[in-house]
């Protein structure tokens, strides 16, 4: 069954990809024909605009995080590694780290996987619990391949975007990358208002197939997953109990740590205060004691900026 899924999922992920592309080729091919008559640049610029909004991207980091070289971090950049070599998956080409965000989560970034560390929990974990949320985020990275995942991102685009009333993000980048490709000869004026509107009204026009479409894959998807949850278990399982499972879950359960934290921050604690808990909690082979506080030493800059915003964290 999951192969089937998985095939259905590929076909229907071709089918999403060859509709972006009929829509740049039908724009193009519209322009070729009437380049005599304005309005019908005014519909190819809108078809191209389409399409090459729709094209899949790669996702970018987002704007809070700040990398960390090895040389900056060299402990954590270690226990990262030596986790995922436990765990008998590949480590992460690079680190990140957030103030406030309270996940830790494996991404893709470009053609990089990028560790990206929510600093609040990170503060207060004690080693071997630092090790079972690492082991957490390399279990649960998704993985649908670029074809499966580019047309998931597509269709997300298409609801985001063309079926509702607010501009696509980076459709000025769209506009001024077809004007470099195809030249301003005989674009009219105002032609970016134009595609924008006409845009988002074709967007409307098609937005229960676009829905459809995104329902449909997301549910291949999931089937062709299997059984995703018990996988998971089983790979962190390789490096953590299921006791240290429980105490993560229990700590981490709708935000409990936070509010611990928060007051502390606002008492005028320091993160070297703050972790004063978590240091004497049991610590593991794959991070020990001395290791998790060479940690906290590279760390400490972070941790002092990000302790000022914890008040914003709901």
């Amino acid at each position: 069954m999951r192969r089937v899924s998985s095939a259905a999922a590929l076909l229907l992920s071709l089918l999403v990809h060859a509709l972006t592309l009929a829509f740049m080729a039908l724009g193009c091919w519209i322009i070729w024909m009437n380049a005599h008559l304005a309005v019908f640049w005014l519909v190819g610029f809108v078809l191209i605009g389409i399409g090459v909004l729709l094209l899949p991207r790669a996702r970018r980091l987002p704007a809070d995080a700040e990398p960390l070289d090895r040389a900056a971090a060299p402990q954590l950049h270690a226990t990262a590694e030596r986790v995922a070599r436990a765990m008998r998956v590949p480590p992460p080409a690079a680190l990140a780290v957030r103030d406030l965000a309270v996940t830790t989560e494996v991404m893709r970034a470009g053609r990089r996987r990028v560790l990206l560390i929510g600093l609040p929990p990170w503060l207060v974990l004690s080693p071997r619990q630092r090790v079972v949320l690492l082991a957490r985020a390399y279990a649960s990275e998704p993985d649908d391949g670029r074809i499966v995942g580019g047309a998931l991102t597509t269709l997300a685009v298409w609801r985001e975007s063309l079926l509702q009333g607010e501009e696509a993000p980076g459709r000025s980048d769209v506009y001024t990358r077809i004007g470099a490709t195809l030249g301003s000869v005989g674009a009219p004026s105002g032609a970016y208002s134009g595609m924008g509107s006409m845009g988002r009204g074709l967007g409307r026009v098609i937005g229960v197939p676009v829905l459809f479409l995104e329902w449909a894959l997301t549910r291949l998807v999931q089937a062709s997953r299997g059984d995703t949850a018990s996988e998971e278990l089983q790979r962190v399982r390789r490096v953590a109990t299921d006791a240290d499972l429980a105490e993560l879950d229990d700590l981490l359960r709708g935000g409990r740590f936070l509010a611990p934290v928060q007051a502390a921050a606002l008492r005028g604690a320091t993160a070297t205060e703050i972790r004063a808990s978590a240091i004497t909690a049991p610590a593991t082979d794959l991070l020990t004691a001395d290791a998790s506080k060479r940690i906290d030493d590279e760390l400490s800059g972070h941790f002092t900026r990000a302790i000022k915003g914890f008040g914003l964290i709901s």
